[in-house]
C-alpha cells in the first residue's frame, strides 16, 4: 500500500503528468460543449448555398437573354433596335447581379471571418480563465500536501517571511 501511495506522490502528483491529464480532459470537455466544427460547417454551407443561388440566377439571366435574342433576330430594324436595348439592359442586369453577388459573397465571407474570430477570442479567454484556475488550484493543493508532509518547511517559511518583513521595515 505504501508503494502505491509513494508511486502516486512521486510519479503522478509531483510531476506534470497529473496537470497534463487534467488539462486534456478540460480541453476535451470545452470543445465538446462549444462544438466549433458544427458552427463552422453551418457557416460554410450558408456561403455555398448563396454562391449556388447566385450561379443559378446568373444562368437564368443568360438563358433569358439567349431566348430574347432568338425571338428578335429575324425582325426588321425597329425590332433590332429594341433587341439592342434589351441586350444592354440584360448586360446591365447581369453586371448588377454579378456585382451584387460578389458583394454578398464578400459580406458573408467577412461576417464568417468576424464570427470565427469572435468565437476564437471567446474560447481562448474561457480556456485561459479555466486553465489558470485549474493551475492555481493544483498548485495550492500541491503546496498544502508538501507542507502537510513536511511540517518543518512550514516553520521555515514563516521564519523567512518574518525576516523579510524585518528587512523591509528597516
Amino acid at each position: 500500500m505504501n508503494q502505491i501511495l509513494q508511486f502516486w506522490n512521486t510519479t503522478i502528483v509531483s510531476t506534470n503528468t497529473f496537470n497534463f491529464i487534467v488539462m486534456v480532459i478540460l480541453l476535451a470537455w470545452i470543445f465538446k460543449k462549444v462544438n466549433i466544427i458544427a458552427i463552422l460547417e453551418k457557416a460554410r454551407e450558408n456561403v455555398i448555398n448563396t454562391i449556388e443561388k447566385s450561379k443559378s440566377e446568373q444562368l437564368a439571366a443568360k438563358e433569358k437573354l439567349t431566348a430574347a435574342e432568338e425571338l428578335v433576330k429575324n425582325l426588321d430594324n425597329e425590332i433590332a433596335e429594341q433587341l439592342d436595348c434589351a441586350r444592354q439592359q440584360g448586360e446591365f442586369l447581369h453586371t448588377n447581379i454579378s456585382n451584387d453577388t460578389e458583394k454578398r459573397i464578400a459580406n458573408i465571407t467577412g461576417n464568417v471571418d468576424r464570427v470565427v474570430q469572435s468565437e476564437e477570442k471567446t474560447i481562448s479567454t474561457r480556456l485561459r480563465r479555466k486553465t489558470s484556475a485549474a493551475a492555481v488550484s493544483t498548485a495550492e493543493n500541491h503546496i498544502r500536501t508538501i507542507l502537510r508532509n513536511s511540517p518543518e518547511l512550514h516553520d521555515k517559511y514563516i521564519r523567512e517571511s518574518i525576516e523579510e518583513l524585518d528587512r523591509i521595515q528597516l
